[in-house]
């Protein structure tokens, strides 16, 4: 290929990628969350502790379509809040040792490729993706032998969901389900560490949305659930994080710009 054509093919490259650029379309979403979360553990089947908390959260989630039927989403929140414990002393029943208003903060960000068809009545959308959790515990504010516990969720994300015009037709009404596959946990309890390799998560949520100045206003319940297995054993500390599930219900409103 001589000069003239390479240099051709070069600009064609260029001017390719610079409209695939251009017909990028960013959109982005900041919003605010209260929710409720409920963490409980076992260990052989009976219950060791559980955890109360009030949670409040900012929330982000940037959106670039590429065309109608492919995007790519990052969202991301910051939550924080304070805890309810209950546990036992050593040796006692649960539930003989309570305390209260420990510090707690969590945040979590994901990026997922979507999917849209409109081959039926509603367009369904289907993503996949990857996130990161972490959640800090300040269980060392609740007196001696207590302990400042980090949790941190390395996971794949799956997703469906659609949307539908409601009402006057102003109204779009978006279901959603997604389920989080634990690739990844550790668990740091003070100085200990602890593997987590088994676990899973779920997602409901029930967005009402409709246009508001030049952007959209969306008001969101959501569910969100996870179930992780025993940790393996750190036999250096002789521990072991005991089977947990985390509950948490909430609400979500957010402005699309």
């Amino acid at each position: 290929m001589n000069k003239i054509a390479k240099t051709l093919a070069t600009a064609v490259l260029v001017a390719g990628a610079g409209q695939a650029l251009a017909e990028v379309k960013p959109t982005f979403a900041l919003g605010t969350e209260l929710y409720e979360e409920t963490y409980r553990e076992w260990v052989d089947g009976q219950r060791f502790m559980k955890e109360r908390a009030s949670m409040t959260a900012i929330t982000g989630d940037l959106h670039l379509a590429f065309d109608q039927q492919n995007a790519l989403r990052v969202a991301g929140r910051y939550a924080w809040g304070t805890s309810d414990y209950t546990g036992a002393y050593q040796g006692m029943p649960y539930g003989s040792l309570t305390d209260s208003g420990q510090a707690r903060r969590a945040y979590d960000i994901r990026a997922t490729y979507e999917w849209t068809t409109f081959s039926m009545r509603y367009p369904l959308t289907a993503s996949v993706g990857a996130g990161y959790r972490n959640l800090v515990d300040r269980l060392d504010q609740s007196g001696p032998g207590g302990y400042r516990r980090e949790s941190e969720y390395f996971y794949g994300t799956i997703g469906i969901g659609t949307a539908m015009k409601v009402g006057d037709g102003s109204w779009t009404f978006s279901p959603k389900m997604s389920y989080q596959h634990l690739l990844r946990g550790f668990q740091h309890s003070g100085d200990d560490l602890n593997a987590q390799t088994k676990g899973y998560g779920l997602e409901v949520s029930t967005a009402l949305s409709r246009p508001l100045g030049a952007g959209c206003a969306s008001l969101t319940p959501f569910y969100r659930y996870w179930k992780i297995a025993d940790s393996k054993m750190n036999y250096a500390a002789g521990i072991m994080e005991p089977q947990n599930q985390t509950h948490e219900f909430g609400i979500n409103l957010s402005y699309r710009f």
